[in-house]
């Protein structure tokens, strides 16, 4: 079974050339879009509790 996840939220970044260099290297490197490592490193930020402990 395929589960599709339907991306309906956008997000604009502004980068330095340097930056931008370094994601699509990195991503290149990887045979990963760039969106794909994005959202790769959100996936892994810590879980906040609701009441902020």
């Amino acid at each position: 079974m395929v589960h599709i996840i339907s991306r309906t939220e956008q997000l604009k970044v502004r980068l330095t050339k340097k930056e931008m260099e370094k994601l699509e290297a990195y991503a290149q490197s990887k045979g990963y879009s760039k969106s794909e490592v994005i959202r790769d490193y959100i996936k892994r930020l810590p879980k906040i509790n609701p009441d902020g402990g």
